[in-house]
C-alpha cells in the first residue's frame, strides 16, 4: 500500500474530499511530515508552510499566482494544483513524483508551473546531468557575442565563453547547443556515460519553453528599467519585493527597504529648470548604486522618490547606508550655470520581520518614516517605529 503524508494548516472540503479519494484509491495517508511526499493543503502556496521533512510535495491550495508556486517549487520539488482540479489530478501527479524522473510530459508540465528562465535552466541542467549520468555541468546563456554561465554545480569555471570558443567546443563535442536557431544556450555535461545525442534528443520538447521563457525576460528587462536613471522603475519593485519578502521568509533573513525622497527638488526646478532637476535625479541614482552591494536593488519609485531593497540586512544595516548616502551626495554638489547646487536627501527605512510581515505592509512603513524624516527638518533618516 503506498503512503503519503498529511499536513493540512488550511483545512477545506476540497481537502477533505481529496483525502477520501486517497483512502478509496488504496494509499495509507499518514498524518504530519515525513521522509517521502507530503501533501500539503492551504490557501496558498507559502515558503512558510514547507516542513523540516518531505523529500517533495504536493500542494492542494485555494488559489496561488506564478510567483508563489515559483517560490515554493524552487525550495522543495513537487507539484502544485488548486483545489478546483478534480482529485484526480493530484493521484497523476503522486504519480508522477513517484517515477522521480517524472517522465517527459510530467516535467515539462512541471516546467509550466515555473515562472523563471533561471528555474527552467535548472530542471533542464538537472535532468540532462541525470539522463546521461554525468558527474556535473553548467548552463552558458547567450548576451550578445558571449555566453555566460546562468546554472551550474561547480563542476566548470564561471568564466564567460566568447561565441567562437563556444563554436569550438561544440564543434569537438564538448558542449550542445540548446535552441540552436538562436544560439541560446551552450550546455557543458562532465564525463556523461551516455550518448549525448539521446539527452539531447530528450530536451527537445523544452526549447520552445526557454525560447519563450527568454523572450519574456528581455522584454521584462527592459519595461522594468526607469528611462532616466540607472534604476529600475516602480513597476518592478512592485514584481520583485513580494518574492524578495517570500525568499527573506523561507531563508528566515532579514529584509530592509529605504524609502528615499530628494528634497527640494520643485524649487530646484522652478529655479534652474526641468533639466537641472533631472540631472539631479541622475546623480542621486549614480552615487546610490556605487554604494549598493551586488545583491541590493535600486528603484526609482517616481518623480522625486528611489527604494533601496536591502535582501538580508536589518534595519540597522540599512540606516547606515542610508547615512553612508547622505553624506556622499553632501560631498558631491551639482555644478550648475557657475554655481553649485548642494543635494539633500530624506529616508525613511523598514525592515521585514521588524516592521512588517508582508511587501505591502513593508513599503507603508518605509513611507511612513520617510514622512517623519521630512516633517523633522529634511536631510536625515529614520527607521519605522
Amino acid at each position: 500500500m503506498p503512503s503519503v503524508h498529511w499536513l493540512e494548516p488550511h483545512p477545506s472540503p476540497a481537502g477533505a474530499a481529496l483525502r477520501d479519494a486517497l483512502t478509496r484509491w488504496g494509499y495509507d495517508v499518514v498524518p504530519g511530515a515525513g521522509q517521502g511526499t507530503v501533501i500539503l493543503v492551504a490557501e496558498r502556496p507559502d515558503p512558510r508552510l514547507i516542513p523540516a521533512e518531505g523529500t517533495e510535495l504536493l500542494w492542494w491550495v485555494e488559489r496561488g499566482e506564478p510567483e508563489e508556486v515559483s517560490a515554493v517549487l524552487n525550495l522543495r520539488p513537487g507539484w502544485v494544483l488548486q483545489q478546483d482540479r478534480p482529485p484526480e489530478a493530484a493521484r497523476e501527479a503522486l504519480e508522477h513524483l513517484r517515477q522521480r524522473d517524472l517522465g517527459t510530459d510530467g516535467w515539462l508540465r512541471r516546467m509550466l508551473n515555473l515562472a523563471t528562465l533561471d528555474e527552467l535552466l535548472r530542471l533542464v541542467l538537472d535532468r540532462a546531468i541525470r539522463l546521461s549520468g554525468a558527474r556535473g555541468g553548467a548552463i552558458w546563456l547567450r548576451d550578445g557575442d558571449t555566453f555566460y554561465q546562468r546554472t551550474g554545480d561547480g563542476a566548470y569555471a564561471e568564466a564567460p565563453l566568447p561565441r567562437q570558443e563556444a563554436a569550438e567546443l561544440v564543434r569537438r563535442g564538448e558542449a550542445w547547443l540548446l535552441v540552436p536557431s538562436e544560439q541560446l544556450c551552450v550546455l557543458r555535461l562532465l564525463h556523461p556515460r551516455k550518448a549525448s545525442e539521446a539527452v539531447l534528443a530528450s530536451l527537445a520538447d523544452v526549447e520552445p519553453l526557454l525560447l519563450n521563457a527568454w523572450r519574456l525576460e528581455a522584454s521584462l528587462a527592459l519595461s522594468f528599467k526607469d528611462d532616466l536613471t540607472v534604476a529600475q522603475n516602480r513597476r518592478c519593485l512592485e514584481a520583485e519585493l513580494p518574492q524578495a519578502v517570500r525568499t527573506a521568509a523561507a531563508r528566515q533573513e532579514p529584509l530592509a527597504l529605504l524609502f528615499l525622497d530628494v528634497d527640494n527638488l520643485k524649487a530646484m526646478n522652478s529655479r534652474y529648470g526641468h533639466p537641472a532637476g533631472s540631472r539631479m535625479l541622475e546623480r542621486v541614482a549614480i552615487l546610490a548604486q556605487r554604494l549598493c552591494r551586488a545583491h541590493d536593488r535600486l528603484y526609482r519609485y517616481g518623480g522625486d522618490e528611489f527604494c533601496i531593497l536591502m535582501p538580508g540586512t536589518t534595519s540597522g544595516g540599512a540606516r547606515k547606508l542610508g547615512d553612508r548616502l547622505l553624506q556622499t551626495l553632501r560631498a558631491n554638489p551639482l555644478a550648475l550655470e557657475g554655481t553649485t547646487v548642494d543635494i539633500s536627501l530624506s529616508a525613511g527605512i523598514a525592515a521585514y520581520p521588524e516592521h512588517a510581515d508582508g511587501a505591502e505592509r513593508l513599503l507603508a512603513r518605509a513611507d511612513q518614516a520617510l514622512f517623519r524624516a521630512k516633517g523633522e527638518g529634511k536631510g536625515r533618516v529614520r527607521v519605522a517605529e
